[in-house]
């Protein structure tokens, strides 16, 4: 049995342009792999200082971007011996067209965070994200199955995941959810698997 602990990014930058113009934030430049905003590293600072079951989790698994990146780091600042691991698995959807949900280069993210372990990125830059096409919803239910078969075959039985709202709705409920009733930023989802 496996507890895994699904924890959405606290607030960042594409989240406040999408209140103010919608999902066209999502496509602006200067949205570009949108990090957490004040609220949202309090948000993560808060979870970290407040979460019981912290010092249960033995590994983290984070999503390569600023945002989720910033967040695991503030949560676990204060369980230093976690090996927290970067993995692509773990993206947003969709992956392709909108700039927020592509990454940086796998070089400078290991200067920026140096406490995680990058080794789980598929490639120097992000191939997976794709400038002339979406992700198909088939493509994300693949590699969410394919990061269930791997999470399986883990000694670790507490694992969290740093991920997003579209990514961690997929994997806990097999739906993307929508705008009515999202996910909430920095709130540990518990999800038991067999």
């Amino acid at each position: 049995m496996k507890n895994i602990f699904c924890i959405r990014h606290g607030l960042a930058f594409h989240n406040i342009k999408a209140m103010e113009i919608g999902s066209d934030a999502y496509l602006m430049e200067e949205c570009f792999d949108a990090p957490l905003v004040e609220k949202g590293i309090q948000q993560a600072k808060d979870l970290g200082n407040q979460w019981k079951g912290l010092n249960a989790v033995q590994i983290v698994f984070v999503s390569p971007l600023t945002r989720t990146l910033q967040t695991c780091q503030e949560i676990f600042q204060a369980h230093p011996g976690v090996k927290i691991i970067a993995h692509d698995q773990v993206k947003e959807y969709p992956q392709g067209l909108q700039i927020c949900n592509k990454r940086r280069e796998k070089l400078e993210l290991e200067k920026q965070f140096p406490g995680i372990d990058f080794s789980g990125l598929d490639s120097e830059s992000d191939e997976m994200w794709r400038d002339d096409r979406l992700e198909e919803i088939e493509e994300l239910r693949e590699r969410i199955e394919q990061f269930k078969t791997m999470l399986q075959g883990l000694a670790e039985t507490n694992i969290a995941i740093v991920s997003h709202s579209a990514y961690l709705n997929q994997f806990l409920y097999g739906t993307l959810g929508d705008e009515s009733n999202p996910l909430k930023h920095c709130h540990p989802y518990q999800l038991e698997m067999e």
